[in-house]
C-alpha cells in the first residue's frame, strides 16, 4: 500500500511538472518578461540598500566631524560644520543629532533663547529619540529665559502624548520647577506629588520630597 502510495505521489508531481513546462512554452514571452522584471527589481532593490548604507556611513562621518569642529575649533566652526550636515544629509539620524549637538552646546553656553529655536524646530524629527530630548530641553530652555507659561505648556503636552517614556520623571521636574517659579504653588505641589509617588526611590523623589517639605512650610 505504501508503495502505491508513492507511485501515485509520484505520477502526481510528473504530470504537475510536464503540465508546468508546457504552459511555461505556451507563454514563453510572458515567463521571460516576468522573469527579466523580478531580475530588475531584485538587482534595484540590492542597489538601493546598499546606497543607501553608503550614505548612511558618509553621513554619520560628517556628523563625527561636525562634533570635532565644535569641541576643538569652536561655535562658528561646528555651526557652519553641522549646517553642511544638515544640507547635504537633510533628515537622516545624522542630521538630527547634529542639530540636537548643536542646541546643547548653545545651551552650555546660555544661549538659552536660540537652543529653544533649535529644540522646537526638532519637534517634528523624523526621530523619535532627537524629538522626545528635543520636547524636554525645550522646557528648559523656556524656563531658563523665563517664559515659564511656555515652558509648562510645552512639557504638559509631551505627557500627555508620551505617557510612558523613559524621558518622563524629567519632564515632570522641569514642569514642576517651572510652575513653581511661575507662582503656582498649588499646581506645583502636585506635580511633585506625582514625582514622589511614582519615583520614590530614585533622585527625582527624594528632590520632590525635599520641595515638598518647602512649599507647606
Amino acid at each position: 500500500m505504501k508503495k502505491n502510495n508513492e507511485t501515485n505521489n509520484t505520477d502526481f508531481l510528473n504530470a504537475y511538472v510536464s503540465k508546468l513546462i508546457d504552459a511555461c512554452k505556451a507563454h514563453k514571452k510572458a515567463v521571460l518578461i516576468c522573469l527579466v522584471a523580478v531580475i530588475v527589481v531584485w538587482t534595484g532593490t540590492s542597489l538601493y540598500l546598499s546606497h543607501r548604507e553608503k550614505v548612511r556611513q558618509i553621513s554619520w562621518a560628517a556628523y563625527y566631524d561636525a562634533q570635532v569642529a565644535l569641541l576643538t575649533q569652536g561655535a562658528e566652526a561646528g555651526t557652519a560644520a553641522i549646517n553642511s550636515l544638515n544640507t547635504t544629509y537633510p533628515n537622516s539620524d545624522a542630521a538630527y543629532y547634529g542639530r540636537l549637538m548643536q542646541a546643547d552646546f548653545l545651551f552650555t553656553q546660555e544661549n538659552f533663547a536660540q537652543a529653544a529655536d533649535i529644540y522646537k524646530e526638532l519637534l517634528n524629527a523624523n526621530n523619535q529619540h532627537v524629538a522626545t530630548i528635543a520636547a524636554v530641553s525645550l522646557g528648559q530652555a523656556q524656563q531658563a529665559v523665563k517664559a515659564y507659561e511656555d515652558s509648562i505648556k510645552t512639557l504638559q503636552t509631551f505627557i500627555s502624548k508620551n505617557p510612558s517614556s523613559f524621558v518622563l520623571p524629567q519632564a515632570y521636574l522641569t514642569l514642576a520647577v517651572s510652575q513653581e517659579l511661575s507662582g503656582d504653588k498649588a499646581a506645583a505641589l502636585e506635580t511633585y506629588k506625582k514625582l514622589l509617588q511614582d519615583y520614590t526611590k530614585t533622585y527625582f523623589g527624594v528632590f520632590a520630597k525635599d520641595k515638598i517639605a518647602q512649599l507647606n512650610k
